[in-house]
């Protein structure tokens, strides 16, 4: 396959708006394309610092209004201080359903685990996000809990998958702290009722090989012609590792490194609703060279460059070819939506140099020739 790419526009750090990150795009009612995101306030660009999910739109898919940016949800609506990891998704009802992440406690999350939930708000036209609210996941706080960007998934039997990482808040005894848990546990909880009540009574996948301190994060999902479900996972093992579900994501099969080889960093699958074929977009290369001073490495977490690969039935791909290829930027989070057969949108984050990944977004369209 070939490409080409034309940089939309950029969204970097300035001022006290200290990162915009992990983005999805939707057709809203009126025929716009919005882009919704993450977009960060306070003294730091971390996961965990106050945060809204803002807005852009664009008329013609090109040409996006990056000087009227609308706030549409912040998360002081639901007691938290954190929104973050948008799904954009059709709702049945000819308006929209925004999947995220609330995050509750995160001012110092050594004295206190941070918890999150996971909401789905509606609108009826894409600017309000004030119709039907519903809390998905979970019922009970045993755990933290990772969603991406652009990653609940409909099925075509109309069931709707969140895919997701479970993770613990540790108490370290001899610091007196609670810390983070990075190893990941998989689960894919969903709804057959449009969204409204969730199962959480599902397999929960973890590494099966000489379990690393990362385990299964960031977990993706896409169904495929044949019926299955391929789900797919962020590592610390040089490549995404894969599992298959014959029944609807009820069960899966042994989790297993699969062809995508890549550094500790998520992947993205989707489907061209128009070619009826499958991409991939990931950082193809594992955590080399050894030594961290290489440049692929400085403020780039080695997520570097960029790629895209097609297939026909989501399994058998084509050799990659590069999206970015800039190393010393970082590129991370992908999303795409595609207008036609030809034709799709993508979003990435994409800092480095003086700023770390997460920063910057960048949103680019991309021709697939």
């Amino acid at each position: 396959m070939r490409i080409s790419r034309k940089v939309l526009f950029e969204l970097p750090p300035v001022g006290k708006n200290r990162r915009n990150s992990e983005g999805d795009f939707i057709r809203i009612p009126d025929g716009r394309i919005m882009f919704a995101y993450t977009r960060y306030y306070g003294d730091t660009w971390d996961d965990h610092e106050n945060s809204t999910i803002c807005a852009i739109y664009s008329d013609d898919g090109e040409h996006f209004d990056t000087e009227n940016i609308r706030t549409l949800i912040r998360p002081e609506q639901f007691g938290g201080t954190n929104a973050m990891s948008v799904t954009l998704i059709p709702n049945g009802s000819g308006g929209i359903s925004m999947y995220f992440i609330v995050k509750f406690d995160t001012k110092d999350i050594t004295k206190k685990p941070v918890r999150d939930e996971i909401y789905r708000v509606d609108s009826s036209d894409g600017y309000e996000f004030s119709g039907e609210t519903v809390l998905c996941f979970p019922k009970s706080h045993e755990g933290y809990y990772c969603i991406n960007n652009s990653r609940v998934e409909v099925l075509k039997n109309g069931r709707i998958i969140i895919p997701m990482s479970e993770h613990k808040m540790l108490f370290d005894q001899n610091k007196g702290k609670y810390y983070f848990d990075e190893e990941g546990h998989a689960r894919f909880v969903y709804s057959d009722d449009c969204g409204k009540t969730w199962n959480e009574d599902v397999q929960v996948l973890s590494m099966p090989d000489a379990p690393d301190k990362h385990g299964l994060q960031e977990p993706g999902m896409i169904e495929l012609d044949d019926g299955r479900l391929y789900g797919y996972f962020r590592t610390g093992k040089d490549y995404q590792y894969e599992s298959f579900s014959s029944d609807n994501g009820n069960t899966w099969s042994e989790v297993r490194p699969s062809r995508f080889e890549s550094p500790l960093s998520p992947m993205e699958i989707s489907r061209n609703p128009y070619s009826g074929k499958y991409y991939a977009i990931w950082n193809p290369y594992k955590d080399e060279p050894d030594s961290v001073e290489h440049p692929r490495f400085q403020n780039t977490w080695g997520r570097t460059p960029l790629a895209i690969a097609e297939s026909q039935d989501g399994i058998n791909y084509s050799d990659f070819v590069l999206v970015e290829e800039d190393i010393h930027r970082g590129y991370c989070y992908p999303a795409i939506y595609f207008l036609n057969e030809k034709e799709a949108l993508m979003s990435y984050c994409s800092g480095g140099g003086d700023i770390v990944p997460l920063q910057r977004t960048t949103v680019s369209k991309i021709t697939l020739e």
